[in-house]
């Protein structure tokens, strides 16, 4: 295992997956395809050049295609993927803030891998 990977066995992906860059300090948000509004990404859980995993307070269904755009000062990046499974997270009971929130496994568009690597290398630090 790659230093700063986190292979994390209980999800269904099971790539190399790097922690987000902790410093970064612009919002990530979605839309699903075929609708207008945009929802807040709570937590970015990992990044890799392939896909992502992520908290949201949206149930999205997989083989849902979704828009992520990353928003800082004067950056914007943007990637298009596919919801590859989506779950309620583990001790939700216990902590009535998450009591709407899923996790979301998402797998990036092969055919934009230029934009993926360039939001994977930005978000991760991974240079």
């Amino acid at each position: 295992m790659k230093e700063n990977t986190a292979i994390l066995s209980a999800e269904p992906r099971q790539a190399d997956r790097y922690e987000p860059f902790q410093s970064r300090k612009g919002k990530l948000s979605l839309v699903v395809e075929g609708q207008t509004q945009a929802h807040d990404v709570q937590i970015l859980r990992d990044i890799s050049p392939f896909g992502l995993g992520v908290e949201a307070s949206l149930l999205i269904e997989a083989g849902k295609r979704i828009h992520l755009t990353y928003e800082e000062a004067d950056l914007s990046l943007a990637v298009v993927g596919t919801v590859a499974w989506h779950r309620k997270p583990a001790g939700v009971t216990a902590d009535a803030s998450r009591l709407e929130q899923y996790h979301l496994g998402v797998e990036l568009c092969p055919a934009n891998i230029a934009k993926n690597v360039h939001f994977f290398r930005y978000l991760s630090g991974v240079r």
